[in-house]
């Protein structure tokens, strides 16, 4: 607003809300989108509401592990399972969802707000443990 803009609005924008601000700053006031994302958004994403349905609740927990950073060896740790069982999960997951690798699956999660919701909410474990003597 600084450097004379009169309206800003970012990628979640509904068609609503950007009408109003085209209107406003036609009418020469200023209108600056509020940054939380609308619930109507979250509702209408159809996408990520079908992907929701399609995974289990392991390759919810796998994907929000992932998310989250954790490396294949750590997510095996922590659900007591081989690393090439999660090998395995994910490449179901990559299949179902349609990426190809899990910087993909991490940003397609993140843009999808109900499936990281979803995904997040299965991950109510215990925080990752850190080797003694390591600092994290």
């Amino acid at each position: 607003m600084a450097n004379g803009a009169h309206g800003v609005v970012y990628r979640n924008v509904t068609s609503a809300a950007l009408v109003d601000c085209v209107r406003k700053v036609a009418r020469g006031e200023t209108w600056v989108q509020d940054v939380a994302v609308p619930s109507e958004l979250t509702e209408n994403d159809m996408v990520g509401l079908r992907v929701r349905d399609r995974l289990t609740a392991k390759e919810l927990r796998i994907v929000a592990l992932i998310v989250q950073g954790y490396k294949n060896k750590e997510i095996a740790t922590q659900l007591g399972t081989t690393e090439q069982v999660i090998k395995n999960y994910l490449r179901n997951v990559y299949d179902k969802i349609g990426v190809s690798d899990r910087l993909e699956l991490a940003l397609f999660t993140i843009h999808h707000r109900i499936l990281n919701e979803a995904a997040a909410a299965t991950t109510a474990g215990p925080a990752p443990q850190t080797p003694a003597g390591v600092m994290p």
